[in-house]
């Protein structure tokens, strides 16, 4: 199916919702402004000051009729901050759209907005999870304090839009510091704490500190319990998963230290619980008294919850306008570790218990978690056109993590949104994940800039029941994975058996880890039936494609390029070295993978390079590739590392060539890797893929653009 007819199915799909259940429709307006009176009926001449105020208004008027699906209710927003607590839209509200008032609507509102100066107009009506921090005070070296009057603990500040980081030490954020050895003599305390060097903690206050420490695929936050400074040994109130050092070489002992007022520099904050202050030191080139500067305080900003899943909140539109300012919070004895990052229960939008909802044109960004969670007893849950960015962890998530589902997340349409720019408060995060559910799409979405794994899909290690089917992963644009940050990640990543799942179409490229294991696609424990066709895989620190173990998955038709690129590490550092081009990891009874009409293209200058390594007794199956390496570097193969020709005689790849695959293009510049028509790989069967739409030329690992959303590690 096209990508086309895919989109015209849902568009059409909601056409036609909407014309069944619009015999009779209601307006509704929302103007926060406080001049307003609270008692607006909703019309445009007497709008109500707050989205909760319409809410009721469709609890409390149109129950009996909305059960029997004859109104549309709207709910038009002026574009401005809507400062809200947690939005409950639940059964009541169904057949409902959620929007930003169009510009005529708009201009009715002028002579009040001009007369009001309190709320600015914006692009979008903005539904926001925090509050305005004002009150500022100039206490000297571009230094300010504002004290909350509320009873929150603030750990995130946007001045203008701009995330704002906590102090740190080490405070250059590219750099870490590390502890002096694990606990390893307590199978407790081994999870509560680490000995440190001397003088890592010699601050005035760490009651409010957390540390942060980072391990392989995931990072822990901890608070101090206390210190110990006859052994330099430091012990915390809550633990980590695995223990505090089980990760040699991924986490190679660091950590930093967030929070501390003595660390402040440009551009960053601190808060101290005690006295409710925030202590924010600028750059010089803003005045905090005359600037928007906003602290989340709800975890939860919207949420789209049925009682059950057979008694579901249906047909909700929400587009055209912008979701904000999530919050985060640990308490001090909480487990604050864990893949995905999965340990965060809350998200900016949450929906569960839900049927033919539509996201459409609305922005999620400055959260604190994910911003999308789409759980149990859903289906037909749509999510196009939108814009995820600047997310506290991953961008969405998919489903359940625990077993036993009792009505599966089903029918879920991730469809061309952008996704960028995650993990800033939790690396661990994944932009788009996918737990056990069933029927997935996830097409045309640009997937950049997080810290860890791009798409991760399934939940369920090895070969037991997985949950997780008919996964359509196409045409996505993913690149700048990993940020060198965290370890054992990929560009796309799968785990368990997936029967239906394809992944297609797709271009991935720049996956790099802090020192190991990162890998274009990734196949982890026990993935199989999956089919990866017609993707182009390139500069990846590690391998371009890894499978770990799994049956039967089926490689056709891709291109994967320019792997192992990340430099060779020092021989004392014990690290391993790159693992070449292609990698199956675990030999078991059963054909691991096919692998068939691919172009490998290597780029490695120098000896012993393995094309394809795998440990013995690997049942694979390679036939009608094509490999190259301009350099002239011989290509080693399979478990001894035999030449192509040693290769060729075991019986594998008989039909298969070394030969230049003749690009158009000068790949080694990045450029998309399209076949001349005379290609021997076209002889051999290999199509061209389809470039997206989205896709950007060039090596670089980053842009040069500056986000003002993101900071960089």
């Amino acid at each position: 199916m096209s990508l086309l007819w895919l989109i015209l199915l849902i568009i059409d799909g909601s056409m036609k919702t909407f014309c069944m259940i619009s015999s009779k429709s209601t307006q509704l307006y929302v103007v926060p402004f406080p001049s307003l009176l609270d008692d607006g009926d909703g019309s445009l001449t007497h709008p109500y000051s707050s989205l909760q105020q319409a809410l009721d208004h469709i609890k409390h008027n149109y129950h009996h009729d909305l059960l029997t699906a004859t109104y549309r209710t709207t709910i038009n927003l002026y574009p401005t901050y809507h400062f809200v607590n947690t939005i409950h839209i639940n059964q009541i509200h169904s057949h409902m759209r959620l929007t930003t008032m169009n510009d005529n609507d708009i201009d009715f509102y002028k002579e009040l907005a001009a007369r009001e100066h309190t709320h600015r107009r914006l692009a979008t009506a903005i539904i926001s999870g925090g509050i305005p921090v004002t009150d500022w005070i100039l206490i000297g070296n571009n230094t300010y304090k504002s004290i909350i009057k509320q009873s929150i603990f603030v750990n995130q500040l946007f001045v203008n839009n701009k995330r704002i980081v906590r102090s740190r030490i080490p405070t250059n954020h590219s750099e870490y510091l590390q502890y002096a050895a694990p606990l390893n003599n307590d199978s407790i305390k081994v999870h509560y704490g680490f000995q440190y060097v001397s003088g890592q903690f010699n601050y005035t206050s760490l009651i409010d500190a957390m540390v942060v420490i980072y391990h392989s695929w995931s990072t822990s936050y901890h608070y101090i319990d206390r210190l110990i400074p006859e052994n330099n040994t430091i012990l915390f109130s809550n633990p980590s998963d695995y223990p505090i050092g089980h990760f040699v070489y991924q986490g190679q002992r660091r950590f930093h230290i967030e929070n501390l007022c003595e660390a402040l520099i440009q551009n960053s904050f601190c808060f101290v619980n005690e006295t409710k202050t925030i202590y924010l030191m600028t750059d010089g080139t803003y005045d905090p008294t005359k600037v928007e500067i906003i602290t989340p305080v709800h975890e939860f900003v919207v949420l789209i919850v049925g009682d059950s899943a057979t008694y579901p909140v249906e047909d909700i539109i929400i587009d055209n306008i912008a979701i904000q300012h999530s919050a985060w919070n640990i308490n001090r004895t909480q487990l604050a570790d864990g893949l995905w990052q999965a340990f965060l229960t809350t998200d900016s939008l949450y929906i569960a218990n839900a049927t033919s909802i539509t996201i459409s044109n609305v922005e999620i960004s400055r959260t604190g978690s994910y911003a999308i969670c789409i759980k149990e007893g859903t289906s037909n849950i749509n999510i196009i056109n939108s814009f995820i960015n600047d997310t506290g962890a991953g961008g969405i998530r998919i489903g359940q993590i625990n077993t036993p589902i009792i009505i599966p997340t089903n029918s879920i349409n991730i469809i061309s949104n952008e996704i960028s720019y995650g993990g800033n408060v939790f690396p661990g995060g994944v932009a788009l994940v996918i737990f056990r559910a069933d029927n997935i799409a996830i097409v045309d979405n640009l997937i950049h800039h997080h810290r860890y794994t791009g798409i991760s899909i399934g939940r369920q290690f090895g070969y037991a029941q997985s949950y997780t089917t008919n996964v359509l992963v196409q045409g996505n644009y993913i690149y700048n994975t990993g940020q060198h940050i965290l370890c054992d990640q990929g560009g796309i990543y799968t785990l368990g058996v997936q029967p239906g799942t394809i992944i297609i179409g797709n271009v991935v490229k720049n996956v790099y880890s802090y020192s190991v294991f990162m890998w274009g696609i990734y196949l982890d424990e026990g993935s199989s039936q999956i089919i990866v066709a017609n993707n182009i895989v390139y500069n990846t620190g590690w391998a371009s494609i890894f499978q770990h173990y799994g049956a039967n998955n089926t490689i056709i038709n891709n291109v994967f390029a320019r792997a192992s690129l990340i430099p060779l590490p020092s021989p004392e550092s014990g690290v391993p070295n790159p693992d070449g081009d292609l990698h199956i990891e675990r030999a078991e009874n059963h054909t691991s993978w096919i692998f068939t009409h691919n172009i490998v293209y290597d780029t490695y200058q120098g000896s012993n390079h393995s094309v394809y390594s795998a440990s013995p007794n690997v049942n694979s199956i390679f036939n009608k590739n094509i490999y190259y390496n301009p350099y002239g570097a011989s290509l080693l193969f399979g478990i001894k590392n035999t030449s192509f020709t040693e290769w060729q005689a075991t019986g594998q790849d008989n039909d298969s060539l070394i030969a230049d695959p003749l690009f158009i293009s000068d790949v080694n510049q990045c450029d998309f890797f399209t076949i001349h028509e005379n290609s021997p790989a076209a002889k051999l069967g290999f199509a061209n893929i389809t470039k997206p739409s989205k896709w950007t030329p060039g090596c670089g690992t980053d842009d040069q653009i500056e986000y003002h959303q993101f900071y960089h590690w």
